[in-house]
């Protein structure tokens, strides 16, 4: 997968327990873990999955267990400059929530977010450069959008990163797909977007998801269930695929899609 500007490229967790989640994932999607020590910060772990770098975890620091964030998974854009996207998100009406940073020679991040409330992360890579498996089993497939304000957010999105927004096609859902062009190849569709499903607590903000690929999602929801898991959304056929959603152990909430291989 080509790493373009605009796309999609990296997600973590941050976790309360890291251990706790180190051994929820690792043990649902068959992932191992190596920890990078950051000078004068917490241990920062990346996941991989047959032998390619799929995700990262690290620690809830004090502060945002005391601004009462919760467990979560983040996603990342990559991006040419991430100071230069903090800008962007200011004049498009957003926020800056962490200016643009250095991490080790890592690359460069910044988390933004949009006119809705959904944080959304940016980074731009030196020697990370991101994800190394896509749409396989035990990886990222899919990131959404699930807004309380969806159209100036949508609008944001395209001011700030380009995005196309196209009518998802799904039935009965108010559902877009936002397509980046400089994508390489002829799919084009980098995220979907949604208004904020009416089964979520009203004190839920906007966010973004996270969607695993999985070979069985029935199969994958069982597992999940068996470390430890709770499923706040029941495996469902939609489209061509079959999706479910899952909180960890410690509470971070994520999806699977399983798609047909022919």
């Amino acid at each position: 997968m080509n790493l373009t500007h605009g796309l999609f490229g990296w997600v973590d967790n941050t976790s309360p327990d890291v251990e706790a989640s180190r051994a929820f994932y690792e043990g649902l999607f068959g992932w191992t873990s190596i920890d990078t020590p950051m000078p004068g910060g917490p241990t920062y772990t990346q996941f991989y999955k047959d032998g390619k770098l799929v995700a990262g975890l690290g620690p809830m620091l004090d502060d945002m267990r005391a601004a009462g964030v919760p467990p979560l998974w983040s996603s990342y854009v990559i991006v040419t400059d991430a100071a230069a996207i903090t800008k962007a998100a200011e004049a498009a009406g957003g926020q800056v929530v962490m200016p643009a940073m250095d991490i080790l020679t890592q690359g460069r991040m910044a988390m933004i977010s949009d006119p809705s409330g959904a944080t959304l992360g940016v980074w731009e890579p030196i020697d990370h450069q991101g994800a190394e498996m896509f749409n396989e089993p035990g990886s990222l497939t899919w990131n959404e959008l699930q807004s309380r304000n969806l159209e100036p957010a949508k609008a944001f999105y395209t001011d700030v990163f380009g995005w196309r927004w196209v009518d998802g096609q799904v039935p009965g859902a108010d559902y877009y797909v936002g397509n980046l062009d400089a994508k390489s190849g002829d799919d084009k569709s980098n995220c979907g977007a949604m208004p904020m499903p009416d089964m979520v607590p009203p004190s839920a903000p906007s966010m973004w998801m996270v969607y695993f690929a999985v070979a069985d999602c029935d199969e994958s929801v069982a597992r999940a269930q068996q470390l430890g898991g709770t499923v706040f959304l029941p495996p469902m056929d939609m489209g061509p695929g079959r999706f479910a959603g899952v909180t960890d152990p410690v509470g971070a909430m994520f999806f699977f899609g399983s798609m047909p291989t022919s």
